[in-house]
């Protein structure tokens, strides 16, 4: 999920939106951007590679902003010169330097959308699924769940296709052979997309010459005792699923707030297990990921706190250049067309192909929802519908759909998200549909289905 950068308040990084994530609505705001050169106590803040911005080890940001004539710097700042914890909380809208407050009932936000247009009918729906991280702190004297004695063990070794984390590259290629295709990921690390056997679809990331995140929604795949199509009943049953999953992590005391109901989260020794849920099939495990702990918070997969003392943990994911974004945008774009084949092969559905027209579109839409910061299938800034859209490209069509989401980190978050929600389920499953064009502009994902006449 889009990671909020901890603004006093909750201005973002930019100083130019606000995110109301109990609403799930933006609001623009008028503020000014100074060039201003910040001190603390009498010391110089260290200035990025431009003047009067600083590197929150993501982005060159502005160290002070103006709004309706009061000056905002950002806490992070002043916690790391003056040597204090500072955190987020935007489950109950919380920002706190030194020692945390209570906790607060949590939240999830997120968005996704999704529009159905044919000769027949034309319906729209919307959810909001996804979640949020920022910086956040929990007590130190928190301390992990264990498994239940009296519920089966799961075996030690866990494994997705014969993979575990930490094997090196080269067990990958000799169990399976070289990948379709080696393409980068958000998080740092390289995606080794294996998509030539449906049933055995894996996405393998490597980080340093070794396994750091696998994830399938293949037929066969199976962790330990729980395959695809587990019920939610023997998979709790095989797991203890607890509300909260704790651990330490590089002198960092970790809560994560699990979503036991639709992605529970297991902690295995040092490895994460994430089991997704399908709502709209009898609560059945739909796919699964085991991923590093670094990652696992990097990402923002789910709502965390921490806490620590002395110098912060950096648990932001690294720094992209533009080239590298571009190319994680179009890794992506692959990514969610290999998925959506892979659940309408489980559901012997025909086959989407590849339509660029439709992905320019698509790709046009992400942009324009980004750089206006909208959510929203009509387009603020020319009033036209996905549909109006299609046609202006010159795409004839018998009948087209349009999935949008934003705030995932990666194109496997989208699409299960996606797939939890009904409206754009019917868009991915709709067996009429036969092409499939996608555009993702950082954290926004556009999917554009089409019956062409």
């Amino acid at each position: 999920m889009r990671k909020l950068t901890m603004i006093l308040v909750s201005l973002l990084g930019i100083g130019v939106l606000a995110h109301l994530l109990a609403g799930g609505f933006y609001t623009v705001l008028p503020v000014k951007l100074y060039p201003a050169t910040l001190y603390i106590n009498g010391q110089k803040v260290e200035e990025g590679e431009r003047k009067g911005y600083f590197d929150n080890g993501k982005e060159q940001v502005p160290a002070a902003i103006e709004y309706q004539g009061t000056m905002y710097v950002p806490l992070h700042l002043v916690g790391k010169h003056i040597n204090q914890p500072v955190g987020w909380d935007p489950s109950s809208f919380t920002a706190w330097l030194g020692e945390s407050p209570d906790k607060q009932p949590s939240r999830q936000g997120g968005q996704s959308a999704s529009k159905v247009d044919s000769p027949a009918e034309s319906s729209q729906t919307a959810n909001r699924d996804g979640q949020t991280d920022g910086e956040k702190q929990i007590t130190a004297s928190e301390k992990s769940g264990k498994a239940d004695p009296n519920q089966p063990s799961p075996p030690e070794n866990q494994e997705l296709f014969g993979l575990k984390l930490g094997d090196p590259a080269e067990q990958v290629t000799t169990l399976l052979g070289a990948p379709a295709r080696r393409e980068p990921s958000a998080l740092g690390y390289e995606w080794w997309i294996y998509n030539q056997d449906p049933n055995k679809y894996l996405q393998v990331g490597i980080d340093d010459g070794k396994v750091v995140d696998l994830y399938s929604n293949a037929p066969q795949a199976r962790i330990g005792q729980v395959a695809i199509g587990t019920s939610y009943q023997a998979l709790s049953s095989t797991y203890r699923l607890n509300d909260k999953v704790t651990f330490a992590y590089r002198g960092a005391q970790v809560e994560i707030t699990n979503l036991i109901k639709e992605r529970p989260l297991v902690m295995e020794q040092d490895t994460a297990l994430i089991f997704y849920i399908d709502k709209h099939n009898g609560d059945r495990v739909t796919a699964m990921r085991m991923i590093n702990q670094l990652p696992l918070l990097q990402g923002g997969f789910y709502e965390t706190k921490w806490t620590y003392r002395g110098q912060s943990p950096n648990f932001d994911p690294p720094p992209l250049s533009i080239k590298e974004r571009e190319a994680i945008d179009a890794a992506h774009e692959r990514q969610i067309i290999d998925l959506v084949n892979v659940i309408r092969y489980r559901y012997s559905l025909p086959r989407l192909s590849w339509h660029e027209k439709a992905a320019e579109v698509a790709r046009k839409h992400s942009s324009n929802m980004e750089q206006h910061q909208f959510f929203d299938h009509v387009s603020a800034t020319t009033g036209m519908d996905p549909f109006e859209r299609l046609k202006q490209a010159g795409i004839p069509y018998k009948a087209a759909g349009e999935n949008i989401a934003a705030g995932f980190v990666d194109a496997i978050e989208a699409h299960e998200s996606w797939m939890n929600s009904l409206g754009h389920r019917k868009n991915v499953m709709e067996k009429a549909f036969t092409q499939l064009g996608v555009g993702v502009m950082n954290d926004y994902y556009t999917q554009n289905f089409l019956t062409p006449r």
